[in-house]
């Protein structure tokens, strides 16, 4: 017991002291924040690094995007998924299996693989640094349609089967008989695709050419190099980084329930 609550700790500190050190260092001047050994605890707390930081990366024009991006993101994601993963789940149909395999063998492709081809078929539509390339690319998710099907087929046939004998349709079937049974589901794989157009820095620069509708990522890189001195300002860069964690801290919060009764509803207790 001693042993694994050392573990425990050790795996814990590792987990918890980057964001730590990243919070506090928001904090600090430019020597501590550079200091070696790190400083841990600065000797005056500086609010302005925040209020800099907002100033520099222009936080309110890629923070807008972000918001609009990663909430549309998640609202066709969902629909796109949720109907797919209740039909490859629950129902049966022509091409079933090869169009499954289809799905699989796509989350198996590193996007550095089909970056350059996307590239060429949004310039070639004109779509480049629009929001348009920005939200339609990920309106379709592999990984989301997976976890959701498994959750559909954990489902009991005999609900179903009693839904249908009442003259259910196949939509109300899914949306007002299973639905309610795999939300947490749900609601998880919708913080996932949240967080990977919020955290997304790599698409950033693939489908844009200037900044319009560039997200924060992109701003808090550039954070670096708005240095007026030989110094980088790492505790400006820090404050960045801060604020744009905030909203995902935000969102796990509020989903933690859901996303707690997701793995138990997977069976993972």
């Amino acid at each position: 017991k001693i042993i694994e609550f050392i573990i425990l700790i050790v795996l814990f500190a590792l987990c918890v002291l980057p964001f730590y050190y990243m919070i506090i260092s928001s904090f600090k001047n430019t020597f501590e924040a550079m200091a070696v050994p790190p400083v841990w605890w600065p000797e005056k707390f500086l609010w302005g690094n925040f209020k800099d930081a907002w100033v520099e990366a222009n936080f309110a024009k890629y923070g807008w995007n972000s918001i609009v991006i990663s909430a549309a993101v998640v609202v066709t994601c969902l629909i796109c998924s949720v109907p797919c993963a209740f039909a490859f789940g629950r129902m049966e149909f022509k091409f079933k299996k090869p169009l499954w395999c289809i799905i699989l063998s796509d989350m198996m492709v590193p996007v550095q693989c089909v970056f350059l081809p996307i590239f060429i078929l949004f310039s070639d539509l004109g779509w480049l640094n629009t929001y348009g390339s920005m939200i339609l690319l990920f309106t379709y998710s592999g990984s989301t349609i997976f976890f959701i099907r498994n959750a559909f087929m954990q489902v009991n046939n005999e609900v179903l089967e009693a839904a249908r004998l009442d003259g259910a349709s196949e939509l109300t079937v899914m949306y007002r008989v299973t639905f309610p049974m795999v939300k947490p589901v749900v609601v998880t794989m919708a913080l996932m695709a949240f967080l990977r157009r919020w955290n997304d820095y790599f698409w950033n620069l693939s489908l844009t050419t200037n900044d319009r509708v560039r997200t924060l990522p992109y701003a808090i890189r550039a954070l670096n190099a708005a240095t007026d001195g030989a110094l980088p300002r790492w505790e400006v860069t820090m404050a960045g980084a801060t604020m744009l964690m905030a909203p995902m801290l935000i969102a796990y919060i509020f989903a933690n329930k859901q996303i707690k009764n997701a793995f138990v509803y997977s069976g993972i207790k």
